[in-house]
């Protein structure tokens, strides 16, 4: 109660919604996985609700994008456009299966689905802070973007994208697009949270669980397709659609603290800086599924391997080469600043002997004689924080080097089958 009390207004209201949201979750997923008021009603109650949630996120994100500014403004605008789209096509779809008791796939609303995807992409992108932090600069933002796109496809490959490859069906592009354009989208999201701001960390896990939650109805829906066993009723993981639009809702009404005025570059925070590589063992559990499945030997999944090997072992090599680069740039620093700060301890000691013995005192002396001090002092003070800075600078670089490491153990350690 005391943390309730402690939060004001805003935090409050949202601590609620997270709460109905969750609530209303599980009661979708139960009406579905029982068929609680039989299969007509579930069956409604299934396609409106996923298009209210995702009318709900439009909404939100619109607010959002009213209340933002610039960048944030821009994202937040597309993330609408992308939502409202996803939305319109699941009217239509609920206008086929619930009014008139059919469900043609291919059909209009599969081409509001995938439009959606272009836009969640540029909505996404939009949210990339100016400022690279730790080691998402320039190109490696992008090379780890390879990395991350690699491991989410093997992931996807072992858990069903393989089975709708291998499919006959007539709908085997379309099956594939879905799974593909998530693929596409988790990848940018993933990078986008290695660039954003402290401020926006909670907006964009959010939007990261909402993207997960359904990424995975996305694929189950393209895989129970391809086997044609889809349908609406009972399905449970339709709840990923349900609850990943609301938890996109979430992310876009999340309160935001003002930023904290400071001349120093905020750190890369460790959930930052882990989460690309945590696709590796999404990767690795791929393959560990396949093997306890009994998959037959992949040429496709181990070349995925392989290129994944490849590219962390260039990753790591270019990081430790960096890595050396700043230890020795940050060992030269030292010794300047040793040396810089020394010589102003000199000059501190030097400015208060000669008050100390001058005689008679002269006010004016003592005067431009404290002043030097002082102008001494603040340049100590200089030399404290950038003493500090270099030392955040070598232990960030240490971090981010060390985990690549035991990751790339974990993909090495997984055999190509």
């Amino acid at each position: 109660m005391s943390s309730w009390k402690a939060w004001d207004r805003r935090h409050r209201t949202f601590a609620v919604a997270v709460a109905v949201v969750a609530a209303a979750s599980v009661a979708y997923a139960l009406i579905l996985r029982y068929g609680i008021f039989g299969d007509r009603a579930v069956t409604a109650i299934d396609d409106i609700g996923e298009a209210l949630a995702a009318a709900t996120a439009s909404a939100a994100c619109a607010w959002a994008a009213v209340r933002s500014h610039g960048r944030e403004r821009l994202g937040w605008a597309f993330m609408s456009i992308s939502t409202g789209l996803w939305s319109a096509g699941e009217i239509v779809w609920s206008i086929n299966e619930v009014g008139y008791g059919v469900t043609p796939y291919p059909s209009l609303a599969d081409v509001g689905f995938l439009t959606a995807v272009p836009f969640a992409i540029l909505g996404i992108r939009a949210f990339w802070s100016d400022a690279a932090r730790g080691t998402s600069t320039r190109w490696r933002v992008w090379f780890d973007g390879v990395i991350v796109a690699i491991a989410l496809t093997s992931t996807a490959w072992a858990f069903g994208l393989r089975t709708v490859w291998e499919t006959s069906s007539s709908t085997k592009l379309l099956d594939l697009a879905y799974p593909v354009s998530d693929i596409l989208v988790g990848t940018v999201l993933i990078l986008a949270i290695r660039r954003a701001t402290q401020q926006q960390a909670g907006r964009m896990a959010l939007l990261l669980a909402g993207v997960a939650a359904y990424s995975i109805a996305d694929s189950a829906f393209a895989y129970l397709s391809a086997e044609g066993t889809f349908a609406s009723v009972g399905h449970v993981l339709n709840t990923g659609w349900f609850a990943g639009f609301l938890l996109v809702a979430l992310a876009a009404t999340y309160p935001v603290t003002a930023p904290k005025a400071t001349t120093r570059p905020a750190a890369l925070d460790l959930w930052q800086l882990a989460l690309p590589w945590m696709t590796l063992l999404l990767a690795s559990a791929g393959d560990v599924y396949s093997a306890l499945t009994g998959h037959e030997l992949d040429p496709f999944m181990s070349s995925l391997t392989a290129t994944l090997a490849v590219l962390l072992t260039v990753n790591m090599v270019i990081e430790r080469k960096e890595f050396l680069e700043m230890l020795t740039e940050i060992q030269s620093s030292h010794a300047t600043l040793q040396r810089d700060f020394r010589t102003a301890l000199v000059e501190v000691e030097r400015l208060s002997k000669m008050i100390r013995d001058a005689e008679p005192l002269n006010v004016e002396e003592v005067r431009r004689l404290a002043a030097d001090i002082h102008r001494v002092t603040d340049r100590l003070d200089d030399m404290v924080e950038d003493i500090l800075d270099t030392e955040v600078e070598g232990a960030n670089l240490e971090l981010a080097t060390q985990m690549p490491i035991s990751t790339a153990a974990v993909a090495a350690a997984t055999p190509a089958r």
